[in-house]
């Protein structure tokens, strides 16, 4: 058997969709476990829509994934160019060679036609096909309408009989010839049209093995029907289930769903190894019970067998379980290198930081790093701090009314507290002290308190909080709130 060579082969036309993110994963992961090789190919052919920051975008979040290719148009290789648009003196030289062994046929058919064919089909409610109007044509008959100035499109020669794909995910399909269009491969000015294009790269490139999603089943039989027409070893084919939608609402869609862009969750900051982790999960499983695996985990234990046949819905509460689950188990080190580059890049500390700063924001790291589940975050979680005037949730602020006598409370608290301030283990064993001595609950404490300093009902240990505002801005904040409270 030869090395293993599989692709991915994204457009870059937009953002860089999380299925083609999934599709990159299951390809890398299956060279990996086979001691493949892993190629990036850019099917850029579509030149009104290719954009350079889409192609950007690609770079970037195979990157960010740890999905870099072995070979591929930044890393170069042996069988370049790895961009369609560079490959046109290679699919120029098949052409010729398809030509010459009838695989293709020449269409003079004008649009005009190709329209009334249409309508006439639509009449009759047929399916829309080519009737093969051209593929009797003498060679006479080419040569006269070439001299004349016509220019055909060349078209797919499908011979009679039927191709069986034995589909690594979906098993044995058969597709009988006679459902098979004669579709145009190569246009009047000589350019490959996409279902031509692919068959020569994976053929050029060494492709043995080709996972995509299940949008190109269709494509797969006339692929292979080019595949052998050629003599060419045609590769082994696996189509992916679709992805749906977070509440499992159709297909994922761009339009429809902010999710659906890899740009989305590289903005929220998930923990790469744990997103990875997580993508993996969509439409595959070890067994019925392991989530959590490391990305070695998943390369000895990737199967293509256990990839579902039906669609996967995107679990986004899973993906912050697992994201979570990692950034816990991070240095604090790591976490605190997180946290200062996202509160800097929201504007609510600015470079270069002083020592207070510094350690403001290390205070802040140690008491959310728990609570975090994509890096970014932080930047709503710890808001609270730097909020001047504080913005209180209607819950919080309704904490500061409920009970009689809030509002002394709060004063008298505040009253106690002073520069510098004990460890938090002191002063909640003082804050303790401070509710015996005055026969309230340490419950009616701590709700208002906590809605005083934060203007939240939830959120990292209430002495933490004061710990990281300080004891003058504490006070000040309790003296506000105990106003609201009168």
């Amino acid at each position: 058997m030869p090395p293993v060579r599989v692709r991915f082969a994204p457009s870059p036309t937009g953002y860089l969709h999380v299925g083609g993110a999934r599709t990159a994963l299951f390809n890398w992961l299956y060279a990996q476990q086979q001691g493949g090789k892993f190629v990036l190919r850019m099917e850029d052919t579509d030149a009104a829509r290719n954009t350079d920051a889409a192609r950007r975008t690609i770079f970037d979040g195979l990157h960010w994934l740890g999905l870099d290719p072995h070979e591929g148009p930044e890393q170069g290789g042996p069988v370049g160019p790895y961009s369609q648009s560079e490959r046109q003196e290679i699919y120029a030289r098949a052409i010729v060679d398809l030509k010459a062994s009838g695989v293709l046929y020449p269409c003079f058919c004008s649009k005009e036609r190709l329209s009334k064919l249409r309508l006439s089909q639509e009449a009759a409610r047929e399916p829309f096909r080519y009737d093969r109007h051209c593929r009797a044509l003498s060679a006479e008959d080419v040569a006269r309408k070439t001299a004349a100035g016509e220019v055909p499109a060349w078209r797919l020669r499908v011979p009679e009989g039927e191709t069986v794909l034995d589909d690594l995910i979906r098993g044995s399909i058969t597709v009988n010839h006679a459902d098979v269009e004669d579709i145009i491969l190569v246009r009047g000015d000589g350019t490959p049209i996409y279902n031509l294009a692919v068959v020569i790269d994976d053929h050029t490139m060494g492709i043995t093995h080709v996972l995509r999603g299940e949008d190109h089943l269709t494509n797969c039989f006339k692929q292979i029907i080019i595949f052998r027409a050629m003599g060419w070893p045609v590769p082994r084919y696996g189509h992916l289930p679709l992805i749906l939608g977070p509440a499992g609402e159709g297909k994922l869609s761009k339009r429809k769903h902010p999710e659906a862009a890899l740009e989305h969750y590289i903005a929220r900051d998930f923990h790469p190894e744990a997103f990875i982790n997580w993508l993996a999960l969509i439409g595959w499983s070890f067994d019925d019970k392991t989530e959590i695996m490391t990305r070695a985990e998943l390369i000895e234990r990737f199967s293509i067998e256990r990839v579902n046949k039906s669609g996967a819905r995107l679990n986004m509460d899973k993906l912050a379980h697992i994201s979570g689950d990692y950034i816990r188990r991070e240095s604090a080190q790591v976490v605190l290198a997180k946290v200062r580059e996202h509160l800097l890049r929201a504007g609510l500390v600015k470079a270069p930081l002083d020592a207070a700063t510094e350690a403001l924001v290390a205070a802040i790291a140690a008491a959310e790093h728990e609570r975090l589940r994509g890096y970014a975050d932080i930047v709503e979680l710890a808001r609270w701090v730097f909020a001047d005037p504080l913005v209180m949730e209607e819950k919080a602020q309704k904490n500061l009314t409920k009970e009689p006598g809030t509002a002394a409370l709060l004063r008298d608290w505040a009253a106690t507290l002073s520069d510098p301030l004990p460890p938090a283990v002191e002063l909640e064993a003082l804050a303790r002290q401070f509710c015996e001595a005055r026969g309230t609950g340490f419950g009616k404490f701590v709700h208002p308190v906590r809605a005083a300093l934060t203007g939240r009902t939830a959120g990292p240990p209430l002495f933490d909080c004061v710990r990281i505002l300080g004891a003058a801005r504490a006070r000040a904040r309790l003296e506000t709130a105990a106003k609201v409270a009168s």
